[in-house]
C-alpha cells in the first residue's frame, strides 16, 4: 500500500540505517526500518528527515501489524525549508511532532491528527509562527482526541459563560460563579478572563498571556491521557522564545 506520512522522529540503527517514527493518516504511528538510508546513494534521502512530508510504499497487514516495517520507497512531498530556517517555527513544529508521537497510538484519530499537523506545517512554511499558534493547535488537538474542555458553558448547569469562575476537571471544564458558590477558585482571575477570551474566539487579544494558555492545554492533555511527560522540545521552544 501507499500512504502519506509526516516523519515525527528517527534514530540510528547500526552504522547505515534509521528507525523512523512517522504519522500516517491511514495507519497511525508507523515504525519504519530504513536500511542503508545513511548512504549518499540512498533512494530515501530527505524523504525520511524529521518533519518531512512524504509518500511511502509499504507492505502492511492490518491484522498482523508488525513492530517494524521496511518501506520500499519514499517520495518527498514537502520539506518545508522556510519553516526550518526560522528557529521558533521549527521548535514549534518539533513540539507538535513530539506530542503526537507520545499520543498517537490511537488509530481512530490518525486521519484528523495528520491533517491538523500537515495544515500547521504548511502555515509555518508560509508565515512566521504567531504568539497564539501553539494554543490554537493544542485546543484543536483536544477536540480531535475527544478531550476538549468545556470553557464557554458551565459544566454543571449549562449556563453560557463570558469567562469561567473556576475550572473543575471532574466536570470537564469550567463552572459559573453560581455553581462555584462560596468556594474559592483555584485559578488567578486574570488567567480565567484570558481563557474565557480565548474560548470565545478572541484569539488576537494582546493582553492574553499565551504561555499560560499553552500550559493549561498541555496540563489538560497530560491529565486525560497520562502522557506528555518530559517533552524535550518544550525546553528548546522556551529557549528560542528568549532569543532576540
Amino acid at each position: 500500500m501507499k500512504t502519506q506520512i509526516i516523519v515525527l522522529h528517527r534514530y540510528a540503527y547500526g552504522d547505515s540505517s534509521w528507525i523512523v517514527k512517522a504519522l500516517s493518516p491511514d495507519v497511525g504511528i508507523l515504525s519504519l526500518l530504513v536500511k542503508g538510508a545513511k548512504s549518499k546513494k540512498s533512494q530515501f534521502k530527505a524523504g525520511i528527515d524529521p518533519l518531512a512530508h512524504s509518500e511511502i510504499e509499504i507492505r502492511y497487514n492490518r491484522h498482523k501489524n508488525p513492530s517494524l516495517i521496511i518501506p520500499k520507497e519514499a517520495a518527498l512531498q514537502n520539506y518545508f525549508p522556510k519553516m526550518r530556517s526560522n528557529l521558533q517555527s521549527l521548535a514549534s513544529a518539533q513540539l507538535m511532532a513530539e506530542i503526537l508521537l507520545k499520543l498517537g497510538k490511537e488509530k481512530s484519530h490518525a486521519t484528523e491528527e495528520f491533517k491538523w499537523l500537515l495544515n500547521n506545517l504548511k502555515f509555518l512554511e508560509l508565515n512566521a509562527v504567531k504568539e497564539n499558534s501553539l494554543s490554537i493547535w493544542l485546543h484543536e488537538l483536544c477536540n480531535i482526541l475527544g478531550y476538549a474542555p468545556a470553557l464557554s458553558k458551565c459544566g454543571r448547569c449549562g449556563q453560557e459563560l463570558l469567562q469561567p469562575a473556576d475550572l473543575w476537571p471532574a466536570l470537564g471544564g469550567a463552572v459559573c460563579e453560581t455553581c462555584l458558590g462560596t468556594r474559592k477558585s483555584g485559578y488567578d482571575p486574570i488567567f480565567l478572563q484570558e481563557l474565557g477570551n480565548f474560548a470565545n474566539g478572541k484569539n488576537h487579544e494582546k493582553q492574553i498571556s499565551w504561555p499560560r494558555i499553552e500550559n493549561y492545554f498541555l496540563g489538560h492533555l497530560k491529565t486525560h491521557t497520562g502522557a506528555l511527560e518530559n517533552l524535550r522540545s518544550w525546553e528548546w521552544l522556551t529557549e528560542t522564545r528568549r532569543l532576540p
